[in-house]
């Protein structure tokens, strides 16, 4: 199992912007020190506080410097968002500046403030994503790229510099559809389970990524990646208590703005359930009834549904290793939520490395 750490850039009004940048590059460069093997920035737009950070790949130049190993892994670039030469040209400078660190990490978005700004449907965006992509790989792989598709325009196109990584970067998308899922194995493109909460999820995005890309007569990354909010303590209850009060603030924040997936998250989770735990009745695809539910963090845990995990190393490593046994082996972490104080922070990635990733 390798590690990368996640950063949302949630301020929640609780921390200037500058300092929460500054904090989240002195934790990216320990954590390479402590044996984390990636940097997992997330994109959005025009929000005061939820994701403060429009420009990832200007992040990851950033931490490009500050690092010598880490992968620069972007979750995600909004792809829709993006002119394609512009998405290929800003990836390979970053696969040039780091050596080939580079993984080019595309999502189709899903809150509608954001797309509206641009002059964007949102019911375009899987569409648009797809584009983008394949001008993006041939950018990377030809010599003279001609393109005339329904919503951008290539002409006579030689792309300079190109990536250090031949073919070109990996391709990963970030995605809760199963046509998604398909579309992008039969591509050579990896696949990050958006609602990967449940063993029995991850178990089936993977598989279904798999068939696919034997269909195709393509090998899937090796990488198989999954996400959590973390929280490591060295008190078990007070760890619970602690990284709850946190991580449901994000969490909080992410279900008022982006309802739509958190539903999409929560139906996906009940049709590919298989535990031989039974669903609990208040998992549903209906947001406001598993809030009002009052769920708590044990409940969860018993359920198999778990967002997040948070306690001692112990309790941690037995959660992740059910994720690891549905087939991931790419654990991207959520250590920082909201305005956590960055000397916790730094405890829980050190309690992580130290005691629950050489376990996994």
């Amino acid at each position: 199992m390798e590690a990368g750490l996640f950063y949302l850039f949630e301020t929640l009004g609780e921390m200037p912007e500058g300092e929460f940048y500054r904090q989240a590059l002195e934790e990216v460069s320990l954590g390479e020190e402590m044996g984390f093997s990636a940097v997992c920035p997330a994109e959005h737009h025009f929000s005061e506080h939820y994701g403060v950070m429009p420009r990832v790949e200007l992040f990851l130049a950033w931490a490009a410097a500050r690092t010598r190993r880490a992968l620069l892994w972007p979750m995600v670039i909004v792809a829709p968002l993006r002119n394609p030469i512009q998405l290929a040209e800003d990836c390979a400078l970053l696969d040039q500046f780091s050596q080939g660190r580079m993984v080019c990490s595309l999502g189709s978005g899903y809150r509608k403030y954001e797309f509206g700004a641009f002059g964007q449907a949102m019911e375009e965006s899987t569409e648009r994503l797809r584009e983008v992509a394949e001008v993006a790989v041939r950018l990377w792989t030809e010599e003279r790229v001609t393109h005339q598709g329904r919503y951008y325009r290539v002409q006579d196109a030689t792309l300079r510099p190109r990536p250090v990584q031949r073919p070109h970067p990996p391709v990963y998308v970030t995605t809760t559809r199963d046509d998604q899922i398909e579309w992008a194995a039969r591509h050579g493109y990896g696949v990050v389970p958006a609602a990967g909460f449940n063993p029995s999820t991850l178990r089936h995005d993977f598989e279904l990524a798999r068939r696919a890309a034997a269909e195709a007569r393509l090998q899937v990354p090796a990488r198989r990646p999954f996400f959590k909010w973390i929280y490591v303590g060295d008190d078990h209850r007070e760890a619970v208590e602690e990284g709850s009060r946190y991580i449901l603030r994000t969490l909080m924040a992410f279900a008022q703005g982006g309802g739509r997936l958190f539903s999409l998250l929560l139906g996906k989770a009940t049709r590919a359930w298989d535990g031989d735990v039974g669903r609990p009745e208040w998992l549903t695809d209906r947001v406001e009834e598993v809030l009002a539910a009052g769920v708590t963090y044990p409940q969860m845990v018993k359920s198999g549904w778990v967002p997040y995990v948070c306690g001692d190393a112990v309790h941690v490593t037995e959660v992740l290793r059910e994720c690891a046994a549905a087939g991931a082996n790419f654990f991207i972490g959520g250590f920082k939520c909201g305005s956590m104080p960055q000397e916790r922070v730094r405890r829980s990635m050190q309690l992580f490395a130290e005691r629950v990733l050489p376990n996994l």
